[in-house]
C-alpha cells in the first residue's frame, strides 16, 4: 500500500490567500498591471524587480479601493501620456488629480444650474457636487467667491478627505405643472423670495433672517402654489434640506 501525502492549506494560510474585502475586483487590478507591462515593457519589469508581484496587485487593490470606477478610469487612460509607469501615489494623482478651489466652484455654478433645470450636468469630481450641496444651491448661485470662499474651500476639502465619496446620484426628474398651470421663471421666483426677505422684521421688531423662509413653507401648507425652486430654497434656510 503506498502512502498519499495530501496537500493542504491551514486557515492562516487561507486567509493569506483570499482576495482583501475593501479592494477593487483581482480582474481589475491584473488588468492594470497587464496594460502597464505591455506599454512599458522593461521599464516596468525593472520597476518592480525582485518584489513579490502577488503582494504588489494586492497593496495596489487596496490602495486603490478609495475611487471611484469614473476615477480608475480617469487614471488608466491618462497612462498613455506618461514615459515611465507610475508608483502607485502618481497612479493615484493621475485618477484624482489635486483640484482647484476656484476652477471647481466656477464649475458648480454651471453643472449646478443645469442640474436644478433639469438638464443633463457633468462634475469632474463627485466632491465637487457634495461640495455644491453642502453650501446649497441658492448661496453657490446668489454670493461671490469671494465670500464664499472659506466655506467653500471648506466643504470641498472635508469631501476630498472622505476614504470614499459617494457617486454623483441619478437627476432627479423635474416635476411638471399642473394642468392649466404654468412653471414660474428662475427669475421670476428669486423676486419673490427678494419679496418675502423685505418682510423679516419679528412680532417684536427684531430681525428675523429666517422669517420669510417660514412663510414661504406655511403659505404652502395653506395651498399657496409655489416653484420648486422657491420650496428648495425656503426649505434648505430651514434646514429642512441638504
Amino acid at each position: 500500500m503506498n502512502d498519499q501525502t495530501t496537500l493542504s492549506t491551514s486557515p492562516l494560510e487561507e486567509q493569506a490567500l483570499a482576495w482583501p474585502e475593501k479592494a477593487i475586483p483581482e480582474k481589475w487590478v491584473k488588468a492594470l498591471f497587464n496594460k502597464m507591462a505591455f506599454s512599458y515593457g522593461v521599464k516596468f519589469a525593472d520597476q518592480w524587480k525582485g518584489i513579490d508581484p502577488d503582494g504588489i496587485k494586492r497593496h495596489w487593490a487596496q490602495k486603490l479601493f478609495v475611487l471611484t470606477t469614473a476615477e480608475l478610469t480617469r487614471g488608466v487612460e491618462r497612462l498613455d501620456t506618461r514615459a515611465w509607469p507610475p508608483t502607485l501615489p502618481e497612479f493615484l494623482a493621475l485618477c484624482r488629480p489635486p483640484i482647484d478651489p476656484s476652477v471647481a466652484f466656477h464649475e458648480a455654478l454651471e453643472q449646478g444650474a443645469l442640474r436644478d433645470r433639469g438638464e443633463p450636468n457633468v462634475w469632474s469630481s463627485p466632491a465637487v457636487f457634495w461640495a455644491w450641496r453642502k453650501l446649497g444651491a441658492f448661496d453657490c448661485a446668489h454670493s461671490t467667491y469671494a465670500v464664499l470662499r472659506p466655506r467653500w474651500e471648506a466643504a470641498l476639502a472635508a469631501e476630498l478627505e472622505r476614504d470614499v465619496i459617494e457617486p454623483v446620484p441619478a437627476q432627479d426628474p423635474v416635476a411638471l405643472p399642473a394642468p392649466g398651470k404654468t412653471m414660474m421663471s428662475s427669475r421670476k421666483a428669486q423676486q419673490l423670495i427678494g419679496a418675502f426677505k423685505l418682510k423679516n422684521l419679528g412680532d417684536a421688531g427684531h430681525v428675523d433672517g429666517r422669517r420669510w423662509a417660514r412663510r414661504i413653507i406655511e403659505r404652502k401648507k395653506a395651498g399657496m402654489e409655489f416653484s420648486i425652486f422657491v420650496i428648495e430654497c425656503a426649505e434648505r434656510e430651514l434646514g429642512m434640506r441638504a
